[in-house]
């Protein structure tokens, strides 16, 4: 990690009421929906504090700021050392091994940016949100089971935006559904490693979950897809986990052991070029099932486009299904829940169907009538 020699240019005052506003809302709705009083106390401090705005902002362009300088910061407490000396570690349960202390955090928080600026803003300026966020499969599960029942054949997926892949493996995992604190449906391998859990919220039932799977096509497509294998990919990973989830570094650690018992296809490069190449090395007698879990927002809206269009073409040869697991891309900077839909593409049409809402991690699942 190379140090920048110097910061970018001050902000104006509307963008400093933009950034204020961003973590504002951060503090109010997505660190408290996501279990993180911490993030919830920085974020709040950091919405009034100029000089941390200014350092959050320097991030890549359509990444989100909070993210990225909570991903950096976490970043250089768990590579040890002299980081992982500053009192601020003590609030990172997973670098101290112990609870949090009783006082605020922000003055320490505030203290380690600063003191440590220059690397923080290496880190946001070079790296991006790119997390595997296993959970998310909780909300695939129904919706693969969906287009199996529907297609009669087995599955193709490509997961646009794969990260390390772990999501491409969704039928080796098992999984518990509860409504009201009671078990609703179970499903998966009994001794699977990795075990995710979602609440069911609302009147609405679940879909109907498959027997089981059947894939026969796992493909991912990422501009840098993370080998697992390497320890700082590996560390950038952990770093984007919210520091009151401990135990997804495990579950994380977990899934990366199933991806090298049962690897994946994954291609570097921008999945606006290479989508229409590993679509044509599915097999045919497939239901080619394109996804993507909270990773378009990065592509811009051309490139989006794009893709639509790619399956709007491959769908007059054989039927696509398109689900997304995603935010609003006009208001990518507001914190919201995203929604999860199937667009069905036959005869080069298309058709979208919203099919619930759900926390960004997968921790509850709220049906659409």
């Amino acid at each position: 990690m190379s140090p920048r020699s110097q910061l970018d240019a001050p902000l104006d005052s509307e963008r400093v009421a933009h950034y204020r506003d961003v973590f504002h809302c951060f503090a109010r709705v997505e660190a408290p929906d996501l279990a993180s009083p911490l993030y919830a106390e920085l974020s709040y401090g950091i919405s009034l504090d100029h000089e941390l705005l200014e350092l959050a902002a320097q991030k890549r362009q359509r990444q989100p700021a909070p993210n990225m300088l909570f991903a950096s910061v976490q970043c250089l407490l768990l590579s040890g050392g002299d980081y992982a000396e500053h009192p601020l570690a003590l609030h990172y349960p997973i670098v101290s091994g112990e609870d949090r202390p009783m006082e605020p955090a922000f003055p320490a928080f505030r203290d380690f940016c600063l003191s440590h600026r220059e690397i923080i803003l290496d880190l946001i300026h070079n790296r991006r949100t790119q997390t595997n966020v296993v959970r998310r499969c909780t909300c695939l599960l129904p919706a693969f089971s969906m287009v199996q029942q529907e297609s009669a054949q087995p599955l193709a997926l490509i997961d646009i935006g794969a990260s390390a892949g772990l999501n491409l493996n969704v039928d080796r995992y098992r999984y518990r559904y509860l409504r009201g604190g009671q078990e609703e449906a179970v499903w998966g391998r009994p001794r699977a490693k990795v075990s995710l859990e979602a609440e069911l919220r609302g009147e609405s039932p679940m879909p109907a979950l498959a027997e089981e799977l059947d894939i026969e096509f796992r493909g991912g497509i990422d501009l840098n897809p993370i080998d697992l294998r390497n320890e700082d990919e590996l560390l950038w990973l952990r770093a984007l986990i919210w520091p009151e989830h401990v135990e997804r570094h495990q579950r994380l650690i977990d899934a990366a052991a199933e991806l090298r018992h049962s690897p994946v296809d994954l291609r570097g490069g921008d999945a606006v070029e290479l989508l229409p190449g590993m679509i044509a090395d599915t097999p045919p007698d497939t239901a080619l099932t394109v996804y993507s879990t909270v990773a378009l927002y990065q592509i811009p809206a051309e490139g989006r486009e794009q893709i639509f269009r790619t399956l709007t073409q491959t769908s007059r040869d054989r039927p696509v299904w398109l689900v997304t697991l995603e935010l609003r891309m006009e208001d990518i900077d507001e914190v919201q829940m995203p929604s999860l839909s199937i667009t069905r593409f036959a005869n080069g049409a298309a058709e979208r169907q919203v099919l619930a809402r759900s926390s960004p991690h997968g921790w509850w699942i709220e049906w659409a009538a």
